[in-house]
């Protein structure tokens, strides 16, 4: 039974992790800021199709790692930064800056403060059981979530 509910925390923070690399990392939602001032080519405050449309096709060109003009499941959510160089870099820049002794990896105390999620799942993650996770552990666990996940979706089927 802690499977399910791991799982599904898993499936959320990858899906998460998907959303948010399919964005800017300066997108600020359907409020506006930077990422409505990225979209407004012409500057007068509004979107109009051509801009949103101009936007999220490159965004789709981004995702689309093999250039087939079409995007995979894979590529949508591949545990290895979603298939942008975007999503991982800010994910190595968020676990460095937690990482407080500069030591590569996070313990306990580190990721409680900066990485929650990480916290909550310090025990699966950590591997090798050393009291500390380190970014292959991370991005691991998260392909292994991710393909078990991908077992449960053949499943159903």
């Amino acid at each position: 039974m802690k499977t399910l509910p791991l799982l599904i925390v898993t499936g959320g923070l990858l899906c998460a992790t998907t959303l948010v690399s399919a964005c800017p990392a300066d997108h600020r939602g359907p409020h506006g800021g930077m990422g409505m001032s990225e979209m407004d080519k012409n500057g007068d405050g509004m979107l109009d199709k051509k801009e949103f449309t101009a936007f999220h096709e490159q965004r789709f060109r981004e995702l689309d790692a093999n250039h087939d003009g079409k995007i995979s499941q894979d590529e949508m959510g591949s545990p290895q930064g979603c298939s942008t160089k975007r999503g991982l870099g800010r994910f190595d820049s968020r676990f460095d800056e937690t990482d407080i002794n500069h030591d590569g990896a996070l313990s306990k105390d580190e990721a409680e403060i900066g990485m929650p999620m990480l916290f909550a799942h310090f025990d699966e993650i950590d591997a090798n059981k050393d009291g500390k996770i380190s970014k292959d552990e991370v991005v691991a666990n998260m392909k292994k979530m991710h393909d078990t996940r991908g077992e449960m979706m053949q499943h159903r089927k």
